[in-house]
């Protein structure tokens, strides 16, 4: 898949590579890290499931890699990190969340990452039309900055996607009290993942997700 394609099949609908110019807001791209040992083993300890999203924030095979030292050194600068892996069959927008810190991103399959400023959330909502698509080639590494909201890649092939998600120790792992003192803390739903899903999304309202996107639950056509 190619990002004419992808424009092709999805008018209307903003779609870039991580390539273009437009992506310098949202974040860069690492093209200076060798990326093949964690691709190669996401891939052989990597099963996908019968349908949807799986994931886990850290994954022993890549963290026992010889290149995690570089992980850590390289790209937190030797604060603690995890190597989580996001695998499976989507091709929704559904939510958005963001972290205080920025994101590091290996797409092992090609990707699509769809993604808001958080500087246009005007308290905890979003409005409409500020969502792009972004196309991660295979073996790629982006940072993703923490001022921008992201959530589940999305698949470019009826084969699903893998990605994996660099993060300091502990992000996306259960809050260990209640929060409640400030509005922000109503989107808190992880330690350091303060999360909104669209309006439209019924089943998530019901667990308790805030209805913070004012747009489109996008579906990518592939």
């Amino acid at each position: 898949m190619t990002v004419e394609a992808l424009r092709a099949k999805n008018p209307g609908f903003p779609i870039f590579s991580v390539n273009d110019p437009e992506f310098m807001d949202f974040g860069r791209v690492i093209d200076d890290f060798d990326t093949t040992a964690l691709c190669e083993t996401a891939k052989a300890y990597t099963k996908m499931p019968e349908k949807g999203v799986m994931y886990v924030p850290g994954m022993d095979e890549l963290e026992a890699l010889p290149v995690y030292a570089d992980v850590k050194r390289i790209l937190t600068g030797e604060n603690p990190v995890q190597i989580g892996n996001c695998w499976g069959f989507n091709t929704r927008l559904g939510s958005l969340e963001y972290h205080r810190s920025s994101e590091i991103n290996v797409a092992v399959t090609d990707v699509v990452l769809l993604l808001a400023p958080r500087t246009k959330m005007i308290g905890n909502d979003l409005q409409k039309g500020y969502i792009k698509g972004f196309f991660v080639p295979k073996g790629t590494m982006i940072e993703v900055f923490a001022t921008s909201l992201h959530f589940a890649p999305c698949m470019v092939s009826e084969e699903g996607f893998i990605c994996l998600v660099i993060l300091p120790k502990g992000t996306n792992y259960p809050l260990e009290e209640k929060h409640g003192a400030t509005k922000e803390d109503k989107i808190l739903t992880a330690k350091d993942k303060w999360l909104i899903t669209c309006d439209s999304n019924e089943a998530g309202i019901a667990r308790g997700m805030y209805p913070g996107i004012h747009d489109e639950d996008y579906n990518l056509n592939i």
